[in-house]
């Protein structure tokens, strides 16, 4: 099952959101072992990650860093605007 339903979006009107913004999409494997996601020390690849028209195998560890790294990512933008390190906004 895909989690962003890209699918559906209409590329024309998201174009100003970003190239790859309609391509991201998260599809979850259908059968998992249950033990081995809770304990297993490697843990199973949960599902595929997709972006760009390539799509990665990814575990539930990789995910966690894809997420917290994205999200330093974008704090280290928002901070970057903040001290004006890319110069004064334009009204």
């Amino acid at each position: 099952m895909s989690v962003n339903l890209t699918a559906a979006h209409d590329t024309k009107k998201t174009r100003h959101l970003g190239k790859l913004w309609s391509t991201i999409d998260f599809e979850l494997k259908e059968n998992v072992n249950p033990t081995d996601f809770k304990y297993a020390k490697m843990k199973p690849v949960i599902g595929k990650l997709q972006i760009g028209g390539k799509s990665f195998e990814i575990t539930f560890s990789e995910l966690n860093q894809l997420s917290r790294t994205c999200d330093a990512a974008m704090n280290q933008a928002e901070l970057a605007y903040r001290i004006g390190k890319w110069g004064k906004p334009t009204s």
